[in-house]
């Protein structure tokens, strides 16, 4: 007797959310991936494109790789994660934190020319296209206000502020489907301020600044007066008070076996992976 072919079964869907952390250079996020190593340990994972260029939006394909490296996966940070909700479609929860753009575009230079070390202008860098509303680019994929700030308000589980930091990561904490230990050090932190210090006295370059973040600016302050209240609003909780500190007594075992995992593990992975790319190409 012919039996019928048996129809494939896909596999269920994984239950546990996969939270996307869009991390906008010099907005907190060093911090942000702190607390989010030391509270999720294994489970996360920061992340790369496989494929080049290096700088092109994380896409489906690279989580699919991260997943083969991660079976306990439930986080993931990049600063390539841009525009999730093209790339990513529903695979993630996507959240993010802004900052004040006149600061963070001082901040990214200073950032570049001292911790990068290299020989960089002011002129080149805020007359490159990439450099000119970035936040919104993270975003929406391009300088287009309206869908960055729809994307914000219909799709991302949370969105904090660099200056309300403390009240951002304890509204975080009841958003985020995990348990969060938010008790944080400060990382990241600028040490030689001259050239932004520069930068600031000068009205010129400041005009420059704010003309080339103008859709930025609307973002920051859409979320500021609006979307921000209206997260605490709903989750009906406080958030006032400052961030509990880790004692430096403290050894955070969960931040180091995450370090450890990208140190050992998905770096490794990572490299074999573009070398047999290569090869194949």
């Amino acid at each position: 007797m012919n039996l019928p072919a048996r129809r494939a079964v896909p596999d269920p869907p994984d239950p546990r959310p996969l939270i996307a952390f869009v991390h906008i250079q010099k907005a907190a996020g060093t911090t942000v991936k702190f607390i989010l190593k030391n509270s999720l340990g294994l489970r996360h994972s920061d992340v790369n494109p496989v494929q080049p260029p290096c700088d092109r939006p994380f896409d489906l394909d690279d989580l699919a790789f991260v997943r083969t490296t991660n079976p306990w996966l439930c986080s993931i940070s990049g600063h390539e994660i841009i525009d999730p909700t093209r790339h990513l479609g529903m695979a993630v929860q996507p959240f993010t934190v802004l900052r004040d753009p006149v600061r963070r575009t001082i901040s990214h230079f200073q950032d570049k020319v001292v911790r990068g070390r290299r020989q960089l202008s002011f002129e080149d860098f805020i007359s490159d296209a990439a450099n000119r509303n970035f936040q919104v680019r993270k975003i929406a994929g391009s300088e287009n206000l309206d869908r960055a700030m729809e994307i914000l308000r219909e799709r991302f589980l949370f969105v904090g502020l660099a200056e309300r930091f403390a009240e951002s990561m304890r509204l975080f904490r009841v958003l985020c489907p995990y348990p969060l230990d938010i008790r944080c050090r400060s990382q990241n932190i600028a040490v030689d301020r001259r050239i932004g210090a520069a930068l600031a006295s000068d009205p010129e370059v400041m005009e420059r600044i704010r003309e080339a973040n103008r859709l930025d600016q609307q973002l920051w302050e859409y979320v500021s007066r609006e979307l921000f209240p209206a997260q605490v609003e709903k989750a009906r909780v406080s958030v006032a008070g400052p961030l509990p500190v880790l004692p430096r007594t403290t050894v955070p075992w969960r931040f180091h076996a995450s370090r450890l995992y990208h140190k050992l593990v998905y770096r490794p992975r990572l490299k074999r992976q573009r070398r047999q790319m290569g090869s194949q190409a």
